[in-house]
């Protein structure tokens, strides 16, 4: 077992060429960037990506000394900040107007000694990192301007070598770009020169069907090396059950690194050979051997799996968190509840203490992020919707009292009774939170419970720590719900929506809706058997911000 101590904006380098199964784990979160050989190219995730596009403006690389690269692209005009531990360069990127063509933006590292990279930009971009600057290997898939990799419009980086197109479908796709194009057989892959001709910038690819694309090196017309994700047919994302594989016949040996998405997988792979195995939740990941060929990768027990093609003994790619990027394909129309199986292993009947472990050690999630992916005008794997699930912290007061078992419940930011004809007055919220910038308000209960009073009291010293504060996401949205578990949930829910009694719209026509134009705020949820509230715009709109902090409170009586 190795360890190391990173401070902010520190990085170390660790050689897994003598470690059969590395696994990572960390008391913060990390940026892990796996090397192999003279290294490559990756697409690099920001460290906040938007949830509609999957973009972003914030990125920290960890270098390693000697020579690397960054290409940004982007749809827009960019300003670009790089900060590193020594200096910090503005730099601009503008757009060029040409039709059908992005802004792209390209910067060259020459280092020392090992640093971290600060990059930040003025719009929201993707971000190339090239660890291996002669054209000799690096190869990264494309996310489309929908979220995923499977997309009809790209921004594509215009970076010399090729670019790969693949279509899962069963129809034929044309794809084209300013001045060129070209045709994509059903269930076929296609590679052309790359960038075009005559194009100051990102070239914009736009097609009539969904595809993959695929940037590669190309070292004087020979194919190179590198590292890339091979995503899901299925769910368009970077894992599900099903991926369609093409390996070419360039002289390169090559190999199928498969990751687990969920606990294990029984797998078979059909084409021009028949290769069989499964990976267990002892095992991170298996590699596989393979050939030149087309071939069909399918699950068939268990959970989804990630797939990574090795071309030669090079390439470059970011790891990501164990839990992360577990897709599951739904295939289904619905226009209420439905059910869908999680790709992880049941906890249901299990004691508090095992739940606490498995969240403890990563077996099962103690809060989850879900991005729902479907149809959205010519797309068909357009991020939806996103939404966030975690567990908040309940403290419980229980007293003496005529009513047989009266409890009084702080749960999901609320205080609560267990009877509603009684008001609880220990916990009151705060006062004011006005003053200039965000703030943060918090209600900590630290009244001492007492015989005499039905309030508390006492001589308490407090020490509040704010031990972490972290924005989910801020996006346009045009709807946010918001619900908590039972058996307060409902009550809160009606709770939130403070002011609504006062709408005539919502007197006259209770649970519509879209004929509420009189009130702008929290709703129930009009559907039945449900504990959310709905956050009504009358279909404007809004600027949606989530964080969340936690605090860290010591509260002791004063003696004497």
């Amino acid at each position: 077992i190795q360890t190391a101590d990173l401070q902010i904006h520190e990085s170390t380098s660790v050689d897994l060429t003598s470690i059969g199964s590395p696994e990572i784990s960390s008391s913060h979160e990390l940026v892990v960037i796996y090397s192999k050989g003279q290294g490559g190219a990756a697409l690099l995730t920001p460290t906040k990506s938007s949830p509609t596009d999957n973009y972003g403006k914030t990125w920290n690389i960890p270098l390693d000394s000697g020579e690397s690269r960054i290409h940004i692209f982007s749809e827009d005009s960019n300003q670009i900040q790089i900060e590193s531990n020594s200096n910090s360069e503005t730099y601009y990127a503008i757009d060029s107007q040409e039709f059908r063509t992005s802004v792209s933006f390209t910067h060259q590292f020459t280092l020392t000694q090992p640093d971290v990279i600060r990059i930040t930009t003025s719009t929201l971009s993707q971000l190339i990192l090239q660890t291996e600057v002669d054209n000799l290997s690096g190869s990264t898939s494309l996310i489309s301007q929908d979220g995923n990799h499977l997309g009809h419009r790209f921004i594509a980086p215009s970076l010399e070598g090729k670019m790969e197109f693949s279509n899962p479908g069963s129809d034929s796709v044309t794809v084209t770009w300013r001045g060129g194009g070209t045709s994509i057989a059903a269930l076929g892959t296609t590679s052309v020169a790359w960038p075009p001709a005559g194009i100051n910038g990102a070239p914009m690819l736009d097609a009539d069907g969904d595809i993959f694309a695929t940037w590669k090196v190309s070292n004087q017309g020979n194919s190179g090396e590198g590292i890339h994700l091979i995503p899901a047919a299925d769910t368009g994302a970077s894992s599900g059950i099903q991926h369609e594989i093409t390996i070419e016949d360039d002289g390169q040996v090559h190999s199928l690194s498969i990751s687990r998405a969920g606990s294990s997988s029984d797998w078979n792979i059909t084409g021009d050979s028949e290769l069989e195995g499964s990976i267990d939740s002892q095992v991170q990941n298996v590699m596989q051997a393979i050939s030149s060929g087309t071939f069909r990768m399918n699950i068939t027990e268990g959970h989804p799996v990630k797939v990574h093609h090795l071309s030669g003994e090079s390439g470059l790619t970011q790891a990501v968190h164990d839990g992360a990027q577990r897709c599951t394909s739904v295939n289904m129309m619905a226009s209420g509840w439905i059910t869908v199986v999680l790709p992880w292993d049941s906890l249901s009947g299990q004691e508090d203490l095992k739940i606490r472990q498995a969240w403890k050690n990563g077996d099962f999630p103690a809060s989850i992020m879900m991005t729902l992916i479907g149809h959205n005008g010519a797309s068909t794997h357009s991020n939806l919707a996103t939404s966030w699930v975690f567990h908040l912290s309940r403290l419980a007061y229980s007293f003496s009292s005529s009513i047989t078992g009266m409890e009084v419940a702080y749960s999901g930011g609320a205080i609560v009774t267990n009877h509603p004809e009684f008001t609880p007055t220990i916990i009151r919220e705060p006062v004011d939170r006005s003053g200039p910038g965000p703030r943060f308000a918090a209600t900590i209960p630290s009244l001492h419970p007492v015989t005499e009073g039905v309030i508390g009291g006492g001589s308490l010293t407090l020490d509040i720590e704010l031990t972490s504060r972290e924005s989910l996401a801020s996006d346009i949205a045009y709807e946010v719900r918001r619900g908590w578990s039972e058996p307060y949930g409902s009550a809160i829910a009606s709770d939130s929506s403070d002011g609504l009694e006062l709408s005539e719209d919502w007197a006259v026509y209770p649970g519509r809706l879209d004929l509420l134009t009189d009130y702008v705020g929290w709703v129930p949820d009009p559907s039945i058997g449900t504990s959310e509230a709905v956050w009504h715009t009358s279909g404007v709109p809004i600027q949606f911000s989530l964080q969340i902090s936690s605090l860290d409170v010591l509260m002791q009586e004063v003696i004497g």
